[in-house]
């Protein structure tokens, strides 16, 4: 390292990744939660962009704002490091003072085979959640951006399919070129307290969860907690008759003002009945990335449809800001229904273990229809982990941790006897008239 950095900061760099200072021409950084692979990259980065002018692009595969890029953790370390004098921190990009070094922050999505020719010149490229970034991705930069003598090419993900293109290539593959390494949570000394106690609950509830979150293992394609072979399938115009209905929501705010730009969160409401024998069936789904003026009316038209006997909402901020307005509709509208909201438990991946719980028995029915598929995909893909959507998941959490609340469809009853009717000629030779008195004589 160049004994010219200005000012002398502290790194905590884990010794497993210290081989990220050497040159190379692609660095690959694959693992479970809590190795510290961004951690690192973004303390190295900054490093790297004082000692020379660099040009540096941080991408990834889909970048709907430049609030879900690297820029944040990059700016978290120049604020951590007592950096803030030496870089200018623009709304979509950072200049180092010092060499003139700039960080940009793009999509590969966003690009066409001639725009991506922008990339030219870059010294540094980081790839964050490179797992996610298609093959076709993944061809169309590395030949512009390797075309630059010394230009790097930095990979960091949590494996998600044995089949990803980074995966293969340079885990499972065997590149000359490439510096490739696991790096999991025992790597790192500043592993917080809290994490690993996320962890070990993680682990004594799930381990085939576990060891993809945290170890670093590509989860199946039948999925990590939820497996697809658990949920049956039936068209929905089968459903059973005799059904105890209930709903489940998973709301969210408005659009964020200050940033139109990020993809909205995704409101949910699901409609699940429960039969004679404890069987849970799917009958009904709204999903929508609304405000809630728009999901609110689409609440009450299920309930109006349905008319279930509680409606289960998680506690939180979310429900504080809207739940006046819920209550102000169904009083205007006049449709009701008990709202039992429920309390949020430690993490996503715990909130959903009831649910699965009741889908490995075998006793959840999933429609065959657009949204069950969709249903279905999303459990399959659930691995617990945050920045995935599986708002239709916490929908099914909120069932799991209400069931003791749901109440089994009464069976059908068998038709009363009536007996047969007196004095007819069925009535003298059955059984069930009345025994005649004994005859005196």
């Amino acid at each position: 390292m160049s004994a010219m950095l200005t000012p002398a900061v502290e790194l905590q760099l884990p010794v497993k990744l210290l081989p990220i200072l050497r040159p190379k021409r692609y660095k690959v950084m694959h693992g479970g939660r809590g190795g510290g692979k961004s951690h690192t990259v973004a303390q190295v980065l900054l490093m790297f962009s004082m000692q020379r002018r660099l040009r540096i692009l941080c991408i990834r595969e889909v970048q709907k704002s430049i609030s879900t890029s690297s820029k944040k953790v990059l700016e978290d370390y120049i604020v951590r490091l007592g950096l803030s004098a030496y870089f200018d921190v623009q709304k979509t990009t950072i200049i180092c003072r010092l060499t003139g070094s700039t960080f940009e922050f793009s999509g590969l999505q966003d690009h066409t085979a001639d725009s991506i020719r922008s990339f030219e010149g870059a010294d540094i490229v980081w790839v964050e959640e490179a797992h996610s970034v298609t093959a076709n991705s993944w061809n169309i930069p590395i030949p512009t951006i390797v075309r630059k003598e010394g230009a790097e090419i930095w990979a960091t993900f949590n494996p998600d399919q044995e089949d990803d293109y980074v995966y293969k290539r340079w885990v499972l593959g065997n590149d000359p070129h490439a510096w490739v390494c696991a790096i999991n949570w025992r790597d790192n000394p500043w592993l917080s307290e809290a994490m690993d106690d996320e962890r070990k609950a993680l682990k004594a509830a799930n381990d085939d969860l576990y060891q993809h979150v945290w170890e670093g293992k590509p989860r199946s394609a039948a999925g990590v907690l939820f497996k697809r072979h658990w949920f049956k399938r039936f068209d929905l115009a089968q459903k059973p008759d005799r059904l105890n209905l209930y709903m489940a929501s998973d709301y969210a705010g408005a659009p964020d003002p200050d940033d139109p730009d990020a993809e909205p969160d995704w409101t949910e409401h699901g409609v699940w009945g429960i039969d004679p024998t404890g069987d849970l069936w799917a009958v009904d789904w709204w999903s929508g990335q609304e405000d809630p003026s728009i999901w609110i009316a689409a609440w009450l038209q299920l309930v109006r449809r349905h008319k279930p006997l509680r409606a289960f909402e998680e506690k939180g901020v979310i429900l504080r800001t809207v739940d006046g307005s819920i209550s102000e509709a169904m009083r205007r509208q006049g449709v009701y229904t008990m709202r039992v909201p429920l309390a949020s438990a430690v993490n996503k991946a715990s909130r959903a273990l009831g649910f699965a719980a009741r889908a490995a028995a075998g006793t959840v029915w999933i429609p065959n229809t657009e949204w069950g598929d969709r249903l279905v995909n999303q459990l399959c893909a659930f691995n617990g982990q945050q920045g995935r959507t599986d708002d239709m998941v916490d929908v099914c959490s909120l069932v799991g941790r209400g069931i003791d609340l749901f109440h089994d469809a009464e069976p059908e009853q068998a038709p009363e006897s009536r007996g047969v009717k007196p004095f007819t000629a069925q009535w003298l030779y059955s059984s069930e008239q009345p025994a005649r008195p004994a005859k005196r004589y």
